[in-house]
């Protein structure tokens, strides 16, 4: 039997729920042909040999500096791109990007599109609607929650509270307390879903630095319609393409992880 490479996968997750989106599900996949080794930097550093080091995360992240800075022993380093507009840093033997707007940015890099959504968790229950919008994503000034403001009807607001920027989160939640919008801190993906479900409308009204990408997609696996603003063009190619799955995002990351090793 062939000696499967030897991955090592980096990330930042703070609160303590369940990881289940796209990735999660894709890497699950490519565990059956690499041994695939998980470290969250909030418990703990990287430790081992590996043959590859890939982590997610957006530049000046944990993860990057973690990779960059040369604090994992691997032979090669690669990063998932999430939830921002820099410019790539030269490190990386590979990178993966979610949508075809960052694809110029890339475009001299040894770069693979990699994207999709868990659709054994995100997909349409048909139930009866309660909300007309629903917005998710971490209470932050990219996130821009507030906008939900000027919509009517019964609006629902789930978002990871910043722990380490609790005065920003929180004059945000005020905001929408005050204006009638229900407010929840980050729930599990299966309750996530089923909240998808129960919606009408995603608003999605994120910067371009804020993201938004992933609850986009997961929005539309579920049912809802989606909706975002103008000047954040990241997100326009996400309303109405295809919905890729974890399967297809397996794939993706197996061809690019495989140029390198």
């Amino acid at each position: 039997m062939l000696k499967k490479s030897k991955i090592a996968f980096v990330y930042e997750h703070k609160r303590e729920v369940p990881w289940e989106d796209g990735l999660r599900a894709a890497l699950d996949l490519l565990s059956l042909e690499f041994d695939i080794t998980y470290f969250n930097l909030a418990h703990g550093r990287v430790e081992g040999e590996f043959d590859l080091v890939l982590g997610w995360g957006a530049f000046n992240s944990p993860a990057d500096k973690v990779i960059r800075f040369d604090l994992v022993n691997a032979r090669k380093k690669a990063l998932c791109i999430a939830g921002n507009a820099f410019e790539p840093d030269d490190g990386y033997d590979l990178l993966f990007y979610e949508t075809n707007w960052y694809a110029p940015k890339v475009k001299k890099y040894n770069a693979y599109k990699a994207f999709g959504t868990n659709t054994d968790i995100y997909k349409s229950l048909n139930l009866e609607k309660v909300f007309d919008y629903i917005s998710v994503g971490t209470f932050s000034s990219w996130k821009r929650q507030v906008l939900i403001n000027q919509k009517e009807g019964n609006r629902l607001v789930i978002g990871e509270i910043q722990r380490e920027n609790m005065g920003e989160s929180m004059g945000i939640i005020n905001s929408l307390l005050l204006n009638g919008v229900m407010v929840s801190d980050m729930v599990t993906p299966k309750e996530l879903a089923k909240f998808y479900n129960l919606s009408e409308t995603c608003y999605i009204p994120s910067t371009v630095m804020g993201g938004g990408e992933r609850a986009v997609l997961e929005a539309r696996a579920c049912g809802c319609k989606v909706e975002i603003e103008n000047d954040n063009p990241k997100l326009k190619e996400l309303l109405d393409c295809p919905i890729p799955d974890h399967h297809l995002y397996a794939k993706q990351l197996k061809e690019g992880i495989c140029s390198v090793l």
